[in-house]
């Protein structure tokens, strides 16, 4: 309930009595966990970039197309997802401030140096410095989209084709998927994130069903 809060307010307007409001605890139950709303928000943001690994059967290039798009799908619909996207972007707060490009940069180097090793990426293409730029663009849109949250998958997507394009091989290209869609199809076929986005999102009161919704048709995105 604390990611609700965190994610709506951000880190500088939620109190520790608004958490205890919200949740219904009493001071000794909360403080039993966690002795100060920093470590609160220390833990929303570690289990919201708690990602599912990509399916060990596809290629590096693909896994790091797959691993943003999940989490665009997710974010706009999962409050712990939200609120460590907010709290990792939020200056107000050092402790959680870039955990996700700090997380992130690392792994996406270590899935393009593999790329570049397959010969996936176009002569010149250095993994390190293609990986900030990657991780930057998804938080800049990340950021753009925070009054929108539901075009974030598309945008997302749209990053990625234009990204892409510029670094990969024309064979790498031809064999990736890089639709929107991609993103829902991976949440649905991973246990893990069913289980989940049933527990925290079945449906909306508008109607909304992850299983079955797409982002606004606000651009078509695809090979």
């Amino acid at each position: 309930m604390a990611a609700n809060l965190f994610s709506e307010k951000g880190y500088s307007q939620t109190s520790l009595q608004d958490i205890l409001d919200l949740t219904g605890l009493k001071k000794g139950g909360l403080y039993y966990h966690f002795q100060t709303k920093q470590e609160i928000a220390v833990a929303v943001v570690t289990e919201g970039f708690a990602m599912d690994d990509t399916p060990p059967q596809v290629g590096p290039l693909q896994a790091v197309v797959d691993a943003s798009i999940v989490l665009a799908w997710l974010t706009p619909q999962v409050p712990v997802v939200k609120a460590a996207a907010r709290l990792a972007t939020d200056q107000d707060h050092k402790d959680t401030f870039g955990y996700l490009w700090s997380q992130y940069i690392p792994r996406v180097t270590l899935l393009l140096e593999e790329a570049k090793r397959r010969e996936e990426l176009k002569p010149g293409v250095r993994p390190d410095e293609t990986s900030f730029v990657w991780v930057a663009a998804y938080i800049g849109v990340d950021l753009m989209c925070r009054l929108d949250y539901p075009a974030l998958p598309r945008k997302i997507a749209d990053t990625n084709l234009h990204f892409v394009t510029g670094i990969a091989t024309e064979r790498a290209l031809a064999e990736l998927d890089m639709s929107v869609e991609r993103g829902r199809e991976l949440l649905q076929r991973s246990p893990w994130a069913a289980e989940y986005l049933d527990k925290v999102v079945p449906r909306t009161s508008d109607g909304f069903d992850w299983h079955t919704a797409t982002p606004p048709p606000d651009g078509k995105t695809g090979q």
